[in-house]
C-alpha cells in the first residue's frame, strides 16, 4: 500500500460537521479531588489529605478571623445544599456572566454505594475567590483550594459547545481506493471552560469543499504495537481502588501511604512498581488467603459493613461468618507457611568463588544471588527484577582499611561504596547522587541546648546530606529535628527561661511552627 500511494492523487471525499456538548464534572468528592489534584497539581494523595484537612479545621484571615475555607473533605457524595446551590448561581449570573447559567442547577448523582453523610467538597463561601484571599494561604493551600474553588463553580455553569469537522478523504491507487479521515475541533461556546480549563480542544481545520485536490507534503509508514497498560500512578489508583470498592474516601490516602512505608512498592517518576516484598507478601497471602485477597470479597464485606450500619443485617452473623473460614486459612498458614528468607530458588549461575551453584535468597533489601555453600561460602551477588545477576561496578577508589577496590552497592538508603572484599572487609563510604564521594561526617557538636521533647538530651548540630540540622544528643531513643536556623533564637530563650517548654504545644508557638489562635470576638 505505501508504495501504492506514491504519486497517489488525494481529494476531500465528504465533509461533516457535529456539534459537540462537554458537560462540566460534578463537583469534588474525596476520590476525584485526589486524582485530580495528583493531575493537575502533582499533589500525593498524602499532601492532598493534609492541606484539606488546613481548609477546613480553619485558616487566619487577618481582620475576619480563623475561617474554614472548605467543606469536609472525606465524603463519596456529590450533594449540594440548596444555599450552596443558590450561592454559586447568584456568583456565575454576577461576575461571570447570565449567559453562563443554566435554567435551573445542575443537580449530580451520587454512587448507589454513597454514604450521603456529607455534602460534596466545595467551598464555605464562594464569595472568597482564591485570589482574594492569597496573600493568607500557602501556596500548596492556594493551589488546592483555587482546585477545589473553580470546580463547584464551573459544576454549575452551562455545557460548552464545539463543532467537530471530519474530512473523508480519498487517495485513488493501483490496488483501489484507499480513506483516511482528518478531524478538528472549533470552539463554539466556551461554557464551564472559562474557569476549568480543558486540553481537548483539537486541531482547527482550514476551509475545505468537497473535491477538493489536497497537496501531498510527506507519506511515512509507521509500525505501532500493542502496549501494556499502564502503571498506576497515586491518582490512577485511587480511581481503581474507588471502581472496585475498595476502601473508602478516610482510607484512600492511608491505603497508599501503606503500601510506600512497608516497602511493597517503589514509585518511580510518579509510577508505581512491585518490589521484590511486594511480590513475596501477594504471593504469600494469595496461597494461603485467596479468599480476603479476592476484590469481590472486599467489595462484599463493604456492602456489608454499610448494611450492618443501616440496621438491615446483625453484626454478630457476619462476623461468625467471617471468622470460621478466616480461622482454618490463619491455622494452616501458621503451620505450613515457610519465610520467605528461609525459602531458596536455584540459578543458571556458578559461584565465582568456589563453583557451587548461586540460588535466588531473599533479604531485607529484596531479593538476591546467594553461594549455595552459604554459610561457608559467603559470595552475594545483586540481580534485576529478572533475576539476571548485576556485576558490581568497581571504582577508583581503594579501602582504607584493607587497601582492596571499592565497588559501588544500593542499600535501603541508597547507593554507596563498599570494600570488593565484603564480609571479611565491610568498610563502606558515602557517595552523592553524582557518585561523588561524601567527606566523613564531623563528629555532632554541643550546643548546650536542652531538647524539649525528653528533657534529659542536648541538641547537637549535626550534618546531613542536605546541611547541618539540630538533633537530639540522645538519637536513636529521642528523634527531636530543628533546623539550624533555630539556634540563635533558641539560645536566646534558653537565657531568657523560656526554653525548654512545658508542652509541645507550646514549642510549635516559640519555633513559629503554629500561630496562637485569636480569641473570638463577643457582641
Amino acid at each position: 500500500m505505501f508504495d501504492a500511494l506514491q504519486g497517489a492523487e488525494f481529494k476531500i471525499a465528504d465533509i461533516q460537521t457535529k456539534e459537540s456538548i462537554s458537560k462540566p464534572a460534578a463537583p469534588f468528592i474525596t476520590s476525584t479531588l485526589q486524582q485530580a489534584a495528583a493531575n493537575r497539581l502533582g499533589f500525593t494523595t498524602k499532601r492532598t489529605m493534609r492541606v484539606a484537612q488546613q481548609l477546613y479545621e480553619g485558616i487566619d484571615l487577618g481582620s475576619m478571623g480563623y475561617l474554614g475555607l472548605i467543606t469536609y473533605m472525606r465524603t463519596d457524595s456529590t450533594h449540594l445544599s440548596p444555599e450552596a446551590l443558590d450561592e454559586a448561581r447568584n456568583f456565575i449570573k454576577r461576575h461571570i456572566g447570565a449567559e453562563y447559567l443554566p435554567a435551573k442547577a445542575n443537580i449530580y448523582a451520587s454512587k448507589k454505594t454513597a454514604q450521603q453523610a456529607h455534602e460534596a467538597i466545595r467551598p464555605t463561601d464562594v464569595d472568597f475567590p482564591p485570589d482574594d484571599i492569597k496573600p493568607f494561604l500557602s501556596e500548596e493551600q492556594h493551589k488546592l483550594y483555587d482546585l477545589i474553588w473553580r470546580r463547584f463553580v464551573a459544576s454549575q455553569m452551562k455545557p460548552s459547545k464545539s463543532n467537530i469537522t471530519t474530512l473523508d478523504i480519498v487517495a485513488e491507487t493501483s490496488i483501489g481506493p484507499c480513506h483516511y479521515k482528518a478531524s478538528g475541533r472549533v470552539l463554539v461556546f466556551d461554557g464551564f471552560t472559562k474557569i476549568w480549563p480543558t486540553n481537548s480542544n483539537g486541531q482547527q481545520l482550514p476551509v475545505t469543499e468537497v473535491g477538493q485536490k489536497l497537496a501531498v507534503v510527506d507519506i511515512k509508514a509507521e509500525q505501532h504495537f500493542t502496549k501494556p497498560p499502564a502503571r498506576y500512578t497515586e491518582g490512577s489508583l485511587v480511581k481503581a481502588l474507588e471502581k472496585e470498592g475498595i476502601g473508602r474516601p478516610s482510607t484512600y490516602a492511608s491505603i497508599i501511604s501503606t503500601i510506600q512505608d512497608r516497602k511493597y512498592v517503589d514509585k518511580q517518576e510518579k509510577k508505581f512498581f512491585a518490589t521484590d516484598l511486594g511480590e513475596v507478601v501477594t504471593d504469600k497471602l494469595n496461597e494461603y488467603f485467596p479468599r480476603i485477597m479476592d476484590i469481590a470479597f472486599t467489595r462484599h464485606m463493604e456492602a456489608e459493613l454499610d448494611k450492618i450500619e443501616e440496621q438491615h443485617i446483625e453484626w454478630l452473623g457476619v462476623l461468625k461468618a467471617f471468622y470460621g473460614p478466616f480461622k482454618e486459612s490463619l491455622d494452616t498458614a501458621t503451620e505450613e507457611m515457610k519465610h520467605a528468607k528461609a525459602e531458596v530458588t536455584p540459578s543458571e549461575y556458578s559461584c565465582p568463588r568456589c563453583e557451587k551453584g548461586l540460588v535466588y535468597r531473599f533479604g531485607k533489601n529484596g531479593r538476591f544471588l546467594s553461594c549455595s555453600a552459604y554459610p561457608d561460602c559467603k559470595f552475594s551477588a545483586p540481580c534485576d527484577k529478572e533475576g539476571k545477576m548485576l556485576e558490581e561496578k568497581v571504582s577508583e577508589h581503594k579501602c582504607r582499611a584493607c587497601g582492596k577496590p571499592m565497588v559501588y552497592k544500593n542499600g535501603r538508603f541508597g547507593p554507596f561504596l563498599g570494600c570488593s572484599d565484603y564480609p571479611n572487609c565491610k568498610t563502606i563510604l558515602n557517595i552523592d547522587k553524582d557518585g561523588n564521594v561524601l567527606p566523613p561526617k564531623p563528629p555532632p557538636k554541643p550546643t548546650g541546648i536542652k531538647c524539649y521533647k525528653c528533657k534529659d538530651g542536648e541538641l547537637v548540630i549535626r550534618q546531613s546530606k542536605r546541611g547541618p540540622f539540630l538533633g537530639c544528643g540522645r538519637f536513636p531513643k529521642c528523634r527531636t529535628i530543628i533546623s539550624i536556623k533555630q539556634l540563635e533564637h533558641l539560645k536566646k530563650l534558653q537565657a531568657e527561661g523560656q526554653w525548654p517548654p512545658k508542652t509541645f504545644e507550646e514549642a510549635d508557638l516559640l519555633l513559629g511552627r503554629k500561630k496562637a489562635k485569636k480569641a473570638k470576638a463577643t457582641k
